[in-house]
């Protein structure tokens, strides 16, 4: 592994990093020790064929993918070169329009067009999985690409089979950003690219991911070179390693995923009076809703954060996102599942108060020009033409995209998510005092 051959390597550093793993003088606090450059012997990320290659094989066969690449920044730079790999300038893609915003990045950086499809929201404010009918619907002979995200950020999936069925019927490439479903390890073979997030949902260091190309619609070497010019040249041998564990990891220890879905299933058994305990595809990830109580998700996390030493993924207008793995222990899952009973006892049922998420902005242009961009405060910006990204983080989805019509919907939206304490991000970084826009 490749963890042995850094551990064992005693080699005089005359070559990068600075810190030359002097840990006398820097102390063992950092991975000084394995935290190398390419020297001769452990291979290269970019033309892997050595150790290296060894951790993509791995990874092609827990993925079952015709190639798979080892991503040491994030989903981001597999989903930057997966589209770019895809499409050529002028091209259209047709994406989920609650996808994360590397999406829309790669899809500036492709100079690609857009059609988007329209998710369905239940009552709880969760958006629903896509469709394929719902593809069916946008479909035309301009889109080169379809780009689906699942599972999204509370566990819910589309119909990635049904997708890759029809588009695979007109030679359309479907690219899934499974960032959050790494551990769903054979469930999108269907796929062109799948991108998933190891250390989101696996035992792996931030940044750690990979990309797996199935199929013969997308050319693995034309995405190969796309990343190699969007991953750094300076690959981190310590995300590197992590990878390796992790792939070893899931490859030798499947009695623990079997212990994982165990206390999965019976922390499901949760009877709450109050509280609303939603399940959705990924069980993974514990959405707990507050939406029929006196309590907002952001109180419930407060309140877990404070008095039960409780750290969620994620809090909303309405609920809270609990992300588990198979790192968790039993332990975890009783000191949640008591934490959720004890308040759920305090508290009051209130109306029904329903999380609708505005209808999104009609898309005007693809351009326009950035010296015509004028300042205004979010209430003024009504009518306007967004010059900037506007998102919720996290998730990390965009609310507005530049381009798009401001509406006093979506205005009143975001007012009422900054009130209510969500973190409400922009491109510019300056709402809600200010953000650019362009005049009709």
């Amino acid at each position: 592994m490749l963890f042995d051959k850094l551990k064992s390597n005693n080699r005089i550093p005359l070559h990068m990093p600075g810190h030359k793993r002097n840990t006398e003088l820097l102390g063992n606090n950092l991975p000084y020790k394995i935290d190398i450059t390419e020297i001769e012997g452990f291979d290269n990320l970019h033309e892997p064929t050595g150790i290296i290659k060894e951790i993509q094989d791995k990874l092609k066969r827990i993925y079952q993918s015709k190639q798979s690449y080892a991503l040491i920044n994030g989903s981001t730079v597999g989903i930057l070169a997966g589209i770019m790999s895809a499409v050529r300038d002028g091209d259209t893609v047709l994406i989920a329009r609650n996808s994360h915003k590397s999406v829309y990045n790669a899809l500036e950086l492709a100079k690609a067009g857009t059609v988007y499809i329209e998710p369905i929201y239940d009552k709880y404010g969760i958006a629903l999985g896509i469709r394929s009918d719902q593809v069916i619907e946008k479909l035309n002979n301009k889109i080169k690409l379809i780009v689906i995200t699942s599972p999204t950020y509370e566990g819910v999936k589309s119909d990635i089979d049904g997708i890759c069925k029809l588009a695979h019927k007109h030679n359309i490439p479907v690219l899934v950003d499974a960032a959050h479903g790494a551990h769903f390890f054979d469930e999108y073979t269907c796929a062109d690219i799948v991108i998933t997030s190891l250390h989101k949902t696996l035992p792996a260091l931030t940044q750690c991911a990979a990309a797996n190309i199935y199929g013969n619609l997308i050319d693995y070497k034309k995405f190969q070179i796309k990343l190699s010019m969007l991953e750094t040249t300076s690959p981190s041998y310590v995300l590197m390693t992590s990878i390796d564990e992790c792939a070893d990891f899931i490859l030798n220890n499947k009695d623990q995923f079997i212990k994982y879905r165990y206390m999965l299933d019976n922390f499901y058994k949760l009877e709450l009076r109050h509280l609303k305990l939603l399940r959705y595809d990924d069980r993974g990830k514990l959405i707990v809703f507050t939406g029929y109580t006196n309590l907002t998700g952001f109180e419930l996390a407060d309140l877990l954060r404070t008095e039960y030493n409780i750290e969620v993924e994620m809090s909303a207008k309405n609920y809270i996102v609990a992300m588990t793995s198979v790192c968790d222990t039993k332990e975890n899952f009783n000191l949640f599942k008591n934490a959720l009973i004890e308040l759920d006892i305090k508290l009051k049922t209130d109306i029904f108060r329903p999380n609708i998420f505005p209808q999104l902005p009609t898309k005007t242009r693809e351009s326009y020009e950035a010296s015509k961009n004028v300042c205004y405060s979010l209430d003024k910006s009504v009518g306007m033409i967004s010059a900037e990204y506007i998102w919720a983080y996290p998730p990390g989805i965009p609310i507005v995209v530049p381009g798009e019509i401001i509406s006093k919907e979506m205005v009143d939206y975001l007012l009422s998510s900054i009130e209510n304490g969500v973190n409400i991000q922009c491109t510019y970084g300056e709402i809600p005092e200010k953000i650019y826009c362009q005049c009709l």
